[in-house]
């Protein structure tokens, strides 16, 4: 009897054990692929999804304040965006938008705010896209530092570097008009970074993805290989903008 059961009790064999290992990996191998583009899928999805809630936010709070307000906006749109690449003429000669910008700089000023006291006509309007953003979110959007996210415009001091040297979790960029209107966003988080603009929403999941600076804004298509708008080639957000006297001043 004793011998019967140690024979019934036998493992698996050499053989059976290889035949299991290489279904598995053959599953493995069929499965991983589509899990793992399933999950970027989702986050791409769910980007895209938070800049259209940032986008709706925002404009919905800047249109119905402007439109509402009797303060003078005016100080509020002191940014330069550059609609052609002429720079051997002057500023002043050279074809440009006037828009104002928030970024993780404005939010980091309005969190340090405990009293919300806006006093110039751009941080009123900076009050105005925060408290939007606020309303729009439940997360917790990390203050991060003093730093504008513009400056990290490269591939090797990208979005990624922004978040780590800041010690936040996000880095966003919105451009906007006088009429209320988003010309660009760019937000990054999660390791994507989302742009906005023309009515795209145009995804950068790259380790090197960086924000657009001084550059000329149809690299946001080129650097994710796509054909860019021919008058995108023209156009830029300077790293300057207009002082109370009229020139231009630091800004990044």
């Amino acid at each position: 009897m004793k011998g019967k059961n140690n024979k019934n009790n036998k493992g698996f064999t050499l053989i059976e054990l290889i035949t299991v290992i290489t279904i598995i990996g053959i599953l493995a191998t069929i499965l991983v692929p589509s899990i793992y583009n399933y999950v970027k899928k989702a986050r791409i999805t769910a980007a895209i999804g938070d800049t259209k809630v940032i986008k709706s936010a925002v404009e919905t709070a800047l249109i119905e304040h402007l439109m509402c307000t009797r303060e003078d906006t005016t100080g509020a749109f002191n940014k330069v965006l550059y609609l052609d690449q002429n720079t051997r003429i002057r500023h002043q000669d050279r074809q440009y938008e006037i828009v104002g910008a928030f970024t993780n700089r404005s939010w980091y000023l309005y969190k340090s705010n405990a009293n919300r006291n806006a006093q110039s006509a751009s941080q009123k309007i900076d009050l105005v896209i925060a408290g939007a953003l606020d309303d729009a979110f439940t997360e917790n959007w990390q203050k991060g530092k003093d730093v504008n996210p513009m400056g990290y415009n490269t591939s090797t001091k990208n979005c990624a570097k922004y978040v780590k040297d800041n010690n936040t979790n996000f880095a966003l960029i919105v451009v906007y008009n006088k009429t209320g209107n988003v010309r660009m966003i760019q937000i990054y988080r999660k390791d994507v970074l989302v742009t906005y603009i023309n009515g795209e929403y145009i995804v950068n999941d790259k380790a090197d993805a960086h924000f657009i600076g001084t550059g000329t804004w149809n690299t946001i298509y080129t650097d994710n290989g796509q054909s860019s708008p021919e008058e995108f080639c023209r156009i830029n957000l300077s790293n300057k903008q207009i002082g109370a006297n009229g020139n231009l001043g630091g800004w990044y």
